[in-house]
């Protein structure tokens, strides 16, 4: 950490939330504001709280803001390969009949070219709901 242009990069997210993710023994994740980056004692301070992190404890730092969360907006699962990637990454979805919602939030687990199968073993037909996808924003694999 005495890299000038990691120290310069980190005095920027001073004043800002942060989600840190720390690494002594198990995984641990905490947020709060960045109130001090120390590279000479190597640590960081967190509050409220004043809590005082070693950089060794510290697994990764990210802005509150880069948080996956999911898109306000959705679009309309028409396709097969739109199906199958909805499957295939996990995709929250909500699904409607007509002017009605059904579920908020479903996950689908298969798919055939007339019926969805969701995680809780329920099994819908394609021609008679409407599946809106929202993906996920911030997130990164």
């Amino acid at each position: 950490m005495n890299n000038p242009r990691e120290v310069t990069f980190m005095k920027h997210w001073i004043g800002r939330h942060v989600v840190i993710q720390r690494t002594d023994g198990i995984k641990t994740t905490i947020e709060g504001v960045l109130k001090e980056w120390d590279p000479i004692q190597e640590k960081v301070v967190l509050g409220p709280g004043e809590l005082v992190i070693p950089f060794r404890s510290i697994l990764t730092i990210i802005p509150k803001s880069t948080q996956p969360s999911l898109n306000p907006i959705g679009y309309v699962v028409n396709h097969t390969i739109q199906f199958d990637n909805a499957v295939y990454f996990g995709s929250s979805v909500m699904i409607w009949r007509d002017d009605q919602l059904v579920i908020s939030s479903a996950v689908l687990v298969s798919h055939d070219e007339a019926t969805v199968t969701l995680s809780n073993g329920l099994i819908l037909r394609k021609d008679q709901h409407d599946f809106i996808v929202r993906s996920l924003r911030g997130h990164s694999s």
